[in-house]
């Protein structure tokens, strides 16, 4: 099974998984968001199945430095669009194996991967 970690390569959270997924012998592609942003479809999939408040990082540098009126997001078709035009307000990582994603690191969630990796 594929496992694709979404994410930019100097951002602690995702060194993290990196090293998680390598201590346990997952193999996986790191597609990093500075060299290939995400398409439209690839975000409104990701915030229908994570919702976007989980998605967009709010406490991101990027998010500080919007304008104001970019700040004030009301819905999944606003979120989508700000964070296709600016992919760094994406939580990070976005870890992708088969149908499941998980946003943000952490060890327990991560460790819930190596259960799908054996079932399917």
């Amino acid at each position: 099974m594929a496992v694709i970690l979404y994410g930019i390569r100097n951002c602690d959270s995702v060194k993290k998984a990196q090293n998680w997924l390598k201590q346990n012998n997952i193999t996986f592609e790191l597609v990093d968001f500075k060299q290939n942003s995400p398409e439209k479809a690839l975000i409104a999939q990701w915030v229908e199945q994570v919702g976007w408040e989980k998605l967009l990082n709010k406490q991101s540098k990027t998010f500080r430095e919007l304008a104001p009126e970019h700040k004030e997001i009301n819905n999944a078709e606003q979120a989508e669009v700000l964070m296709h035009q600016y992919p760094l307000l994406i939580k990070r990582p976005v870890l992708i194996s088969g149908t499941h994603i998980m946003v943000g690191f952490s060890e327990s969630a991560y460790n819930t991967l190596k259960n799908y990796q054996v079932n399917e």
